[in-house]
């Protein structure tokens, strides 16, 4: 056992307790329940559909992210068929404790028949508590107990999922880091080819790392710390950036700001776009705080759509709002 992490005993007395809270809250009808009036719908000629979104957090103290992390998952229940894919973009656990992942794995294993891929990446939450290669042997083991979960290969985060209509590239910090990420030259050199394969096949890539790049999606402003690298991927940030901008139709998909849909949250930078997550579990801030906060992203043959989700309400959020919905062509 290492350092930090807690015996199995004290990880089912956690898990008792963090079950005991959603079912209390289920009784006093205080849980947050998602409207079925206008649920998610794969739009006509998609060729693929999936959610994403950032942050859950969920805690073994911090019972409001586990509550809000399950109206979340409700909200998938009303689909009248199910998504391709869902992405959760990081910081899956507040702590990166067993029982913040079992109970994870419970909420989305409620959903499994809504979902036909659930792909998990780490946040520096759930590696910076313990030791490096024992969470990630952890972490793996964890979404391996979620149903439909895409399981990273064993020793390492960073893996490929590909499919008909387009390919995720899910990335992971290769070292322990507090709360950057390190992207070692050969996850980077993988990155490459991947990128340069899906190219030669026409497909549009979701490329998917925890931490934006430097000075996007509203950095440094939108992270509260002294420097210029605060909130982002940290060292390897132009290194990474170069890798996006030599392929086209790529989407990098972002979590870590707990930033509410703002103008920005997407930024097109002509090869590649950056589309920056809010949290489902923390709150989120700026202007538009409203919790449980994600996009529901379609594949079409010629350009990809965006639309802005207060999943824990069950509704979309209202265009008014900058980057509510985002339609980008495809460069053919």
């Amino acid at each position: 056992m290492k350092k930090n992490d807690k015996p199995n005993h004290v990880s089912r007395f956690y898990f008792h307790n963090m079950n005991a809270e959603l079912t209390k809250r289920m009784a006093a009808g205080s849980l947050p329940t998602p409207s079925t009036d206008d649920p998610i719908v794969r739009p006509p000629e998609a060729l693929f559909t999936f959610a994403a979104f950032g942050d859950p957090q969920v805690s073994n103290y911090m019972f409001a992210r586990e509550a809000c992390f399950y109206a979340t998952c409700r909200d998938f229940k009303s689909m009248p068929e199910p998504l391709d894919a869902l992405i959760i973009a990081g910081d899956i656990a507040e702590n990166g404790m067993r029982c913040e992942y079992r109970m994870v794995a419970q909420i989305l294993n409620e959903v499994s028949d809504k979902i036909r891929h659930v792909v998990l990446m780490p946040g520096n939450h759930d590696i910076r508590l313990r030791g490096f290669l024992a969470q990630q042997f952890k972490f793996r083991g964890f979404v391996k107990s979620v149903t439909n979960g895409v399981p990273p290969e064993r020793g390492k985060y960073w893996f490929a999922c590909d499919f008909d209509a387009c390919r995720f590239l899910v990335m992971g910090s290769d070292t322990a880091s507090f709360e950057g990420a390190h992207i070692s030259h050969r996850q980077l050199k993988w990155l490459e080819t991947e990128l340069a394969d899906a190219e030669k096949q026409n497909k549009p890539v979701f490329v998917m790392n925890h931490q934006p790049l430097k000075k996007t999606n509203g950095l440094p402003g939108a992270w509260q710390g002294v420097g210029s690298w605060r909130g982002s991927v940290g060292n390897q940030s132009k290194a990474l950036r170069g890798v996006l901008s030599s392929h086209k139709n790529v989407f990098f998909l972002t979590g870590h700001l707990h930033q509410g849909v703002c103008q920005a949250s997407f930024e097109d930078y002509g090869s590649y776009k950056c589309l920056n997550l809010p949290t489902v579990g923390a709150n989120n801030h700026g202007s538009y705080n409203e919790l449980s906060q994600g996009y529901v992203i379609s594949v079409f043959r010629d350009r990809v759509e965006m639309r802005a989700r207060l999943f824990g309400k069950g509704e979309y959020v209202p265009e008014e709002i900058p980057n509510a919905f985002i339609s980008v062509p495809l460069d053919k």
